[in-house]
């Protein structure tokens, strides 16, 4: 995808080609910012613009025209000057950066300029780190170093001393809206609750199932309307059963979406419009919810979910906790 294509993160787009403009893309980069908010597709658009075979003479070209077999090379992960580095079980290792810190300095095999992306590099051991920064003081003319990180603070001063520092963020809505209009068209409905549910993160919605998230939800809402009933404490015990027996990042999954559709709840009973909610698909049915819910329910339950949630780090009993979770909410002791 071009720069001309990207949406949002405009200041770093400029600046990237700005650097393609100077001539002077050998710096080492750190782009910073939350997963999925498009870092390794501007490092790779970057990587195309400095290899393009548009570009004239010894020149780079300032967007990628994402037709010549480089830039569909890269795109594809096949292209011999373009490398990713990836964490190899749960750290990236000594190992791999050494060996990146020997490649780094050999003439591009087939283009203008070598492009080393370091994926999560917040999971640089220190020895790794430190095997890096050689490298970073005296980057070779021909190599461009790009770490990708959402902590950028977790990474050694040292690195961070000798980098360029771009921070992204997440997409608005009305960009994320357009975004996948133009790429992923699908109803418009699907649209306004993709872009709202993926909070302005491209790579998660490119990859999201919204039939499997609405399936979720159908349940989670059910629940929701159960405990506002305050009645019927075996279908209470079972859902407290079904939710805790999952997987601790499922399980983690099912908070999330419960805070989400509280928040919607919160929102409506404050009086704000359908159109400030995340689900906007089921607005008037989470509409009657806040009625039945109300503006102090409302708060006293994210409370409770988001203290479940935060109690997942002392290694809780999930059944335990959600039934005693639930029965409390549905008892009026919250």
């Amino acid at each position: 995808m071009s720069f001309a294509r990207l949406i949002g993160n405009e200041r770093n787009k400029q600046i990237l080609q700005r650097l393609l403009g100077n001539g002077r893309v050998s710096a080492t980069l750190i782009f910073a910012g939350p997963d999925g908010v498009g870092k390794r597709q501007f490092a790779l658009t970057f990587a195309k613009a400095a290899n393009c075979q548009k570009a004239v003479g010894n020149s780079f070209a300032t967007d990628s025209c994402d037709v010549c077999l480089t830039c569909r090379r890269i795109d594809e992960g096949t292209y011999g000057d373009v490398t990713t580095i990836q964490p190899d079980g749960q750290f990236i290792k000594i190992a791999q950066t050494r060996a990146l810190a020997e490649e780094v300095y050999y003439r591009p095999r087939e283009g203008r300029q070598r492009f080393f992306i370091i994926d999560e590099a917040e999971r640089l051991r220190d020895e790794a780190a430190n095997s890096l920064l050689k490298t970073l003081e005296e980057p070779p003319p021909t190599s461009t170093l790009i770490l990708l990180t959402s902590r950028p603070n977790s990474l050694l001063q040292t690195i961070r001393s000798r980098s360029q520092r771009l921070n992204f963020v997440p997409l608005t809505t009305a960009e994320m809206e357009s975004f996948l209009t133009e790429n992923y068209p699908r109803p418009a409905a699907d649209t306004a609750l993709l872009a709202r549910v993926t909070e302005g993160r491209i790579g998660q919605a490119t990859a999201f199932d919204l039939s499997v998230y609405r399936q979720e939800r159908r349940t989670l809402i059910e629940l929701l309307e159960l405990l506002a009933s305050g009645k019927d404490r075996v279908r209470l015990l079972k859902a407290a059963e079904y939710i805790g027996k999952k997987e601790r990042d499922e399980f983690e999954k099912e908070l999330d979406l419960m805070m989400s559709l509280l928040r919607d709840v919160f929102l409506l009973a404050s009086g704000s419009s359908q159109n400030e909610i995340v689900n906007v698909d089921v607005a008037d049915k989470l509409e009657q919810l806040a009625g039945k819910i109300g503006l102090a329910r409302s708060i006293g339950w994210s409370e409770k979910i988001s203290e479940v949630r935060r109690n997942l780090r002392v290694n809780i009993n999930r059944p335990v906790a959600m039934e005693a979770a639930l029965l409390g909410l549905a008892e009026g002791r919250v």
